[in-house]
Order: structure tokens, then C-alpha cells, then sequence
């Protein structure tokens, strides 16, 4: 399969132009917003009825197990059925899902149906991915990004000031509904989206099997050596993003034990954090014309490197906070060219397969490396542990930059913005 092959182009698939995208937008940003609660509700649920960090902290776990057992083969049925009516599916799948979790009698109940809502969440996401590809042109993907990102850094911070409060004046139960009323809230929404057609026109009658997903899995194999610059680029980005993770999982133990801030000052620099990326995010919305995706790609990702190295170096609260500041701030500009990236370059009718294979493998390295982080900090100093990896990060992310200059990938990196009409229009 060339790479050049019903490239995500949209063309001909926004009936409703901004109407229908902005529909897409309110749809997913109330199940962010709902899952930022279910996060906060759901650690506090746990602890109450068991008192054991332990259990709290396998809560952390159950997301990336149920990706990997997920997604050997959602890639084959979102390519395959109508991505609109997976999310909307998935939205009513985890509304009962989750309505049903403060019913459950014992933890590994409970576990088992976070399993499954993490399943569905697997299908969700990629499936969203693959539609909006579909419903969005390719010069205004840009700023689409750029207002998802917004929404979901929104959703960030009054997520969980919204379930603090909840906290506050009723109970963990009524924030675990509150988050099941968003994903039903979230369903109706988007049924009022256009139906896109699936790249083989299926119609969802094609029977998924062993033989089918096999076949799925060589056709990505295929396309990832036809397309190995494509491909390389996005693992090596999204390779930085996960061992960045993996240092993000000692983050309260650095913050608390090696700089020894209060609780209060952990508080301030998470808000920060998201402060920044939802300032980076309405950067990126306002000057998206004039902002490359190759700089935005790769100068972003090399920024927020520097930003996880400068908080490794940081013996105060002022700096630990400029380095937070500065990982949200350019977050934004970088997740955003990654997508975009990602959607020029990939075939739509592979998208669903593509994000599934790759996404299984990155699931992957996140257990291992948060698995390994934890390991060798407690063997070698954790400044020392977030200090090289930090540094190694950066030596990547300048490559991933420098490569983007060359002129043999000048045409990956085609800006569409520029014939782009406002979003009035």
C-alpha cells in the first residue's frame, strides 16, 4: 500500500462544516470533563473501602492492561463499522459500566468493571481519531487540534475542582453518576452527527476473525516499511511522550520526598501545568496559519524535554514551576502537530488499524518503563534516575526536529492552513 493511498485528506466529508465539528468537540470534551471527576472520585472510593494505597495504586494499571488486550483487534472492527456508532456505543457502554461500579460489593469487582470501561475507552479514542480525519478537512485540522486540546486541558482543571466540590457537599457516589450522566450526555450529542462512510463500505457486516485480524495486522506491517519515515517518526514521538509518562508516575514522590515541597505547592504545580497547556492550546488555535507543523512537532516535543530536564534540576518551587509551566505550555503546540501529522499521513481507510497496532505496542513499553522507573529508583538516586532519562529525551526529540529539515521530508510536513478559510467560514 503507497503511502499516497486515500491519505486522510477529508475532502467532501464536512457537511456541516464548524456545526458538526463544534458538535464533535462539546460531545467528547463532556466525557473528558466527566472522566476528570471519575478519576478523583473513583482513587477515593477505593481508598475508603479498602484503606490500602495498594489498591489505590492498581487502579493505575488497569487502563494500559485493558489497551493491550483491547487493541490486538479493535483496529480491525473500527475500520471495518460505522467510528460514529462505536462512540456512541462505547459512551453508552461506560455509562453503565460506571453507573453500576458503587453497587459493586469488593474490589475485584470493581477492578473488573473499570476493566471493561478502560476496554471501551480503547475503542472510543481511535475510533474518534479515524472520524474526525473524516469529518475535517485537512487545512483546518490545525485549529480543530488545536480546540480539542483546549477542551481537554479544560477539562483538566475543573474536572477535578468539579468533584471537589462534589466531595465537599455529597459523596464519591455522586461523582461516579456524574460521570456516567456525561458519557449518556456524550451519546446524545453525538448522535446528531452525519454518518461517514467506513473505508470498505461494510457496513459493519463483515465477521471479525483470528484469520481476519492476522490479515490486518500484515497490511499494517506492510504499510509501516512502505511508510517507514511516517511511522518512525510518529513511534519515536510518541516513544518520548511514554518514558515521559513513566517519569510522570515518580512525580509526586520527587516533588514530595527529594525536593520536599508541601502538599499545597504539589497542588499549585499541577494547576500550573494545566494553566499552561490550555494557553499553549488557544496559541496554537489563534496563530495556527502561521505555525508549521514541523515546528510545532518537533521544537515542541524538544521544549517539553527540556522542560522534564529543568525540573529534574530544580532545588526550588519557583523553577520546579517554571519547568511545569513550561511542559504544559508546549505540550499543546506538540500534540497537536503529532495528530495533524498523523492525519495527513496516514490513510484513513488504515487509521483504525494503525493506531491499534501501534498504540498496543506503546501500552506496552508504558508498563515496562513505569515498571522499570520505579525499579532503578530505588537503586540509584531518583534526581539522577529523572536527570539522564530527561536528558536522553532531549537528544531524541532534537533528532525527530532535525530530521524534518531535511529536503527529501519536506512533502510529509505539507501545511494545508494556508488556503484554510476562517472559521466563520
Amino acid at each position: 500500500m503507497s503511502i499516497d493511498h486515500e491519505k486522510g485528506n477529508g475532502k467532501g466529508a464536512q457537511p456541516g462544516g464548524w456545526k458538526h465539528a463544534g458538535l464533535l468537540l462539546g460531545g467528547v470534551g463532556i466525557s473528558n470533563l466527566g472522566d476528570f471527576i471519575y478519576i478523583v472520585a473513583i482513587n477515593l472510593m477505593v481508598l475508603n473501602l479498602t484503606q490500602s494505597p495498594a489498591a489505590v495504586a492498581g487502579l493505575w494499571i488497569i487502563s494500559p492492561i485493558a489497551s493491550v488486550c483491547t487493541k490486538f483487534w479493535s483496529g480491525s472492527l473500527i475500520d471495518r463499522y460505522d467510528q460514529r456508532q462505536l462512540m456512541i456505543g462505547a459512551d453508552v457502554v461506560r455509562a453503565v459500566l460506571v453507573a453500576l461500579l458503587p453497587l459493586m460489593p469488593s474490589l475485584w469487582m470493581m477492578y473488573g468493571i473499570m476493566f471493561l470501561v478502560s476496554m471501551s475507552s480503547s475503542i472510543f479514542v481511535p475510533s474518534s481519531q479515524v472520524y474526525i480525519t473524516r469529518l475535517v478537512p485537512a487545512e483546518r485540522r490545525k485549529r480543530f487540534n488545536s480546540l480539542q486540546a483546549m477542551i481537554s486541558s479544560g477539562a483538566f482543571i475543573t474536572g477535578p475542582a468539579i468533584a471537589g466540590v462534589m466531595l465537599i457537599y455529597l459523596s464519591p457516589v455522586a461523582a461516579i453518576y456524574a460521570n456516567a450522566a456525561s458519557f449518556v450526555v456524550s451519546a446524545l450529542v453525538l448522535m446528531f452527527l452525519p454518518r461517514l462512510g467506513t473505508g470498505e463500505q461494510s457496513g459493519g457486516r463483515t465477521r471479525l476473525t483470528p484469520r481476519l485480524i492476522a490479515q490486518d495486522w500484515r497490511a499494517v506491517m506492510l504499510f509501516s516499511r512502505q511508510a517507514g519515515y511516517v511511522v518512525g517518526i510518529y513511534a519515536l514521538f510518541q516513544i518520548i511522550l511514554v518514558i515521559g509518562m513513566s517519569l510522570d508516575a515518580q512525580e509526586v514522590v520527587f516533588i514530595r520526598q527529594v525536593m520536599n515541597l508541601s502538599e499545597s505547592q504539589y497542588g499549585a504545580l499541577m494547576s500550573v501545568t494545566g494553566a499552561g497547556y490550555m494557553v499553549g492550546s488557544l496559541l496554537v488555535w489563534l496563530f495556527a496559519k502561521h505555525l508549521s507543523i514541523r515546528h510545532m512537532m518537533g521544537g515542541g516535543v524538544l521544549l517539553v524535554a527540556l522542560g522534564y530536564f529543568l525540573f529534574a534540576r530544580s532545588f526550588s518551587f519557583e523553577l520546579a514551576a517554571f519547568a511545569f509551566i513550561l511542559l504544559g505550555l508546549c505540550s499543546a503546540p506538540a500534540n497537536t502537530g503529532l495528530v495533524t501529522f498523523y492525519q495527513n499521513n496516514i490513510p484513513v481507510d488504515l487509521m483504525g488499524r494503525m493506531s491499534s497496532v501501534l498504540g498496543l505496542m506503546l501500552s506496552a513499553l508504558q508498563v515496562i518503563s513505569i515498571l522499570v522507573m520505579g525499579i532503578v529508583a530505588e537503586v540509584i538516586s531518583l534526581r539522577t534516575v529523572y536527570t539522564v532519562v530527561s536528558a536522553v529525551l532531549m537528544l531524541g526529540a532534537l533528532l525527530l526536529w532535525l530530521t524534518s529539515w531535511l529536503p527529501s521530508r519536506q512533502s510529509y510536513y505539507k501545511d494545508h492552513s494556508s488556503s484554510s478559510k476562517s472559521l466563520q467560514s
